[in-house]
This record gives C-alpha cells, structure tokens and sequence, in this order.
C-alpha cells in the first residue's frame, strides 16, 4: 500500500454549545384512515419538536396538486381531518414541518440529555445509536440505543419514536433477544438495514460475534449470524478447527434477501497474512444457517499496522472504506482516521495533520447530507468535516465546526437525521461514572423539513368524477381555472389549484391552459 499525499484547510470556525431551544423539527409516523364520504382523511404524523407551521402537501405523480395547512403544532402525535373534494384517484402526500429559525450567532445546540431524564434512569454505558431515515418504513424515525451494561437498565436495545419518547412501553426493561451477551463489553453498536433487520456487534472476547434482530419483532429471540463455539480469547472456530470470526466493534450491512452481505471490523481474527484487525467480508443471504467458515472475502487487511486498538468503526463511501480507531493522540502510524479502496490508503489523518482529529476517542464516526458532512468523536468533543473527493477519488476533510463541550470522552456512536440533529451515545468514563445519550440541534439555514408518506399511505379519493377543466374543484369550468394556472405558472401561486394537471401528463403546464380555453369555446 501507499499513502497519497493531499492538501486541505482547516476552517477556524468553532461551535459551542449554546442556550436552550428545540430539536430541528420533523415528521415522522404519517398516516391516512379513509372515512366513509370517500374524500376524507383522518392524517397523523408525530412532531420530534413544536413547529412553526406544518403544511400537509398533496401530490398526484411528481405535481403538487393541493396544500392544507396542517393544525397539530405540538411535540408529539398530531391528527387531523382534511377533505380532499373535487379530487379523484390516487394521491401521496407529505408533511412539511418548519420549526424556530436559527439566528446567525446560534451554535449546536443540546436539546436532549437522557442523563438528566425524570422518566427513566440514566444509561450507564451506551455504546449503540442509530435512527430508522427510510421514510417507507412503518418505523421512520425511531431511535435505536443499546446499553452495554446491566445496572438499572438491563443489556439490550431500547427504542424512542423522533420525540424521544419510550414507544413502545419499555421503562428500564430491555430488548435483548434471550442473547447472554458478553461481559462489559457484549451488545456493542448497533445497524439498522433497510429491510428492518438490526445487527448487533458483541466485542468481548468471552461471546464474539454479530446477533441479528427484526424491528418489528424486538421481542422474538435474537439469531446469531455466526456459528461456532468461542474460544474464550474472541476467536470462533468451526468443528474443523477453522476460524470464522473474532470480537466485533462494529458492523456494516448492505443488500437485502439472498444478497444480504455482512462487514465486520475484526479485532482478533487473523488474516492470511497474519495480521488482525482488518475488515471481512460475509455474503450471509438470508442467513438460513448460522455462517460457520471463513469469511467470503478480506477487504482490508491491515497489512500496515495502522490499526491497533482493536476499537474500530467502517462505514463505506465512494466505493472505498472509511475506518476509525481509538485515539488518545494519532500520529501517522496509528492515526485516528483512514479511508482504504482497492489496496490502497488515500486518507490516513496522522500523516496529514496529527491535529485535525487529535483525539479519537471512542472511534466514533458518521457521515450525512448525502455523506458531504462527517462527524467524528473527539476529545470531549464532536468535529463537523465536510467530505470532498478529487478527481482522482481522494477525500479530503474540511472542519466546519467544533461541538465542545459534548456529552463526554467516550463517544462510541454518532447519527444524524433527516433534519440535522445529531444523536450520542457516550459509554461511562469510569467506575463511578454513568452514560450518556444526547442529541445536539446543528444549526441550518432552513429550519423545515418535508416527509414524504410511505406508499402504503396512499390516499385514494373515490369521489366522483372530476369534471374536465375544473381546476379549482367548484364543479364548473370558467376562466377562473385559467387564472388559478397562470397564477402557478407565473410565481408559482397553488391558490384555488386542486386539479391542476387537466391533460395527464404529469405536470402544470401551458398545455392545460390551452386544453381549458378549448373546452370554453366549444372545441
């Protein structure tokens, strides 16, 4: 391997924590009951904070074609009855929530603290965060923690709707799948896939290995991935003495069905090189059986010794891997940060600026907008990088901001949502210390946010026919149809607009003017 050298600028912008305000506010858990008229709708949907407004959007196709302000402003679930008259057929919809604006001196901003909660005792080692951002799961928005050990809370997972609260009646009782997970360090970080599956990651040396959860069921018992018997040293051997996987930090998941296929940051399994702590490949499918032989492929296999502290989150990009490790301080042979693809290093934080990370402890990592944005635990503190690539596939990472103080040293999981709060999970620091899981408001230029319905959310209007050129839904065809779509076309005005879209062809245009000037003169 070797290291390609690469400039980049350290911007001096730092952000603190600032005073109180709410989340950046979204929506999540959208719902549409069908009344008897056939044209009217009981909607739901939970705000994770107050909003300002909420407008609920009405499409047909791509073509916003109705919008009904949204009454429930509230932290929590809100309801409400809309009436979709003079509309016919299929529709999506979607929930625009627009919350507090952000004024120019505001900074990240900790909206969350579950350590000073009145509800539920404190964690006491959270280690896993992650948050369901598929907008057509039933679960869009809930929270996933793991507590890695037991004390008032038992070890296992637990779960929050966006708002943070216990939905599904919990306490203090975990979900942890009949799993008699490892010491203090069994049920890791956790991975949400996009089938609804959760991984789990047990890193102790006493009951290695991965344990996969389905959402919906969180109460069934947990299904090992690998097979085996552990060793006691964090190695799994099959009945031939072959080994098939070590301790595991983290996880990453891609694929679903038969193409599901498992990566593992490793600590202890040995490569074919003899080193440890690489990166391993599993093409487990449906996992039918638990997987009992070597791993499918080596995608990184430490040959450099970069890695040492066995304490590593990957998370994929660009076709390459980025790595994190623990970090009191980097240098380049042990840095904080590395992105790898196809044998080679092209990031490696040490070599580049032994300051620009500094201190990674616990590894945590994170990338959102689309992966342009990484967040990365330091000391005490959360750093916020832009992420570019050169021609050439090279990263590099731009500070935009500091989060210092955070919610402690330890931090072991980030995730950040559609509408930019960031999640922590923040393992004790000591013996006479507890966890910490927090969530920090970052700051945006537009406080709002827009949630599509799941498609099993379709509004389907069984009223009767609309009538041919009617575009303000009063029954008749007049020129007031054909203001209604000057007024869209020329500033883009949805006033009096039900149906605008009178030729079918997916979108507003001069066409459906033209269509409703035929029908007034006879042709």
């Amino acid at each position: 391997m070797r290291l390609k050298t690469l400039l980049f600028v350290v911007l001096a912008s730092v952000a603190t924590i600032a005073g109180a305000r709410e989340a950046n506010v979204f929506a999540s858990g959208l719902k549409a009951v069908p009344a008897n008229d056939g044209t009217s709708f009981l909607i739901s949907y939970t705000l994770n904070a107050p909003a300002t407004s909420v407008a609920i959007n009405i499409y047909q196709g791509e073509t916003l074609v109705k919008t009904i302000e949204g009454i429930g402003l509230t932290k929590g679930e809100n309801s409400q009855e809309i009436n979709l008259a003079g509309l016919s057929g299929e529709y999506t919809w979607s929930v625009k929530a627009t919350g507090e604006a952000w004024g120019e001196s505001e900074t990240a901003t900790l909206v969350i603290d579950k350590t000073n909660t009145t509800t539920l005792d404190g964690y006491m080692s959270p280690r896993g965060i992650t948050i369901d951002q598929d907008t057509e799961s039933e679960f869009y928005g809930r929270v996933y923690v793991t507590e890695t050990r037991n004390s008032t809370r038992n070890v296992g997972i637990y779960v929050y709707d966006a708002a943070f609260n216990d939905v599904t009646g919990q306490g203090n009782t975990s979900y942890g799948g009949n799993v008699a997970w490892g010491g203090s360090s069994g049920c890791t970080r956790i991975f949400l896939n996009k089938d609804g599956k959760i991984y789990l990651s047990d890193w102790s040396d006493s009951h290695p290995g991965v344990w996969r959860a389905d959402a919906k069921d969180l109460t069934a018992d947990f299904v090992p991935v690998f097979g085996g018997t552990p060793n006691g040293d964090g190695l799994r051997f099959n009945e031939d003495g072959v080994a098939i996987s070590g301790s595991i930090p983290s996880c990453w998941v891609e694929g679903e069905g038969e193409n599901t296929v498992l990566y593992t940051f490793d600590e202890d399994y040995i490569n074919a090189n003899g080193n440890v702590q690489g990166l391993y490949q599993f093409n487990i499918g449906n996992l039918e059986q638990p997987w009992a032989v070597a791993p499918s492929a080596v995608v990184y296999d430490n040959s450099d010794a970069l890695h040492q502290n066995g304490n590593s989150v990957i998370i994929p990009q660009n076709g390459g891997w980025w790595i994190s490790q623990t970090r009191w301080s980097e240098v380049a042979g042990i840095p904080s940060l590395v992105y790898f693809k196809d044998g080679e290093i092209l990031f490696n934080s040490g070599a580049l600026d032994p300051i620009l990370i500094g201190s990674s402890y616990s590894a945590a990592i994170c990338l959102f907008d689309e992966g342009t944005k990484m967040a990365v635990s330091s000391m005490n503190d959360i750093k916020v990088f832009s992420v570019a690539f050169d021609d050439a596939g090279v990263p590099s990472l731009t500070l935009d901001y500091d989060i210092n103080p955070s919610l402690g040293q330890n931090c072991y999981s980030i995730a950040v949502d559609a509408a930019h709060n960031m999640y922590c999970a923040v393992d004790r620091l000591n013996a006479s210390s507890t966890g910490n899981v927090g969530v920090f408001a970052l700051p945006v230029a537009e406080n709002a946010c827009e949630t599509p319905a799941p498609s099993a959310q379709k509004l389907v209007v069984a009223g009767g026919a609309v009538v041919s050129g009617d575009v303000d839904g009063d029954g008749v065809v007049t020129a007031g149809d054909i203001t209604a779509l000057y007024n869209f076309l020329l500033n883009g005005d949805m006033t009096g607009i039900v149906n605008g879209d009178q030729d079918g062809d997916g979108a507003i245009t001069a066409g459906d003017i033209t269509l409703i000037y035929n029908i007034l003169l006879g042709n």
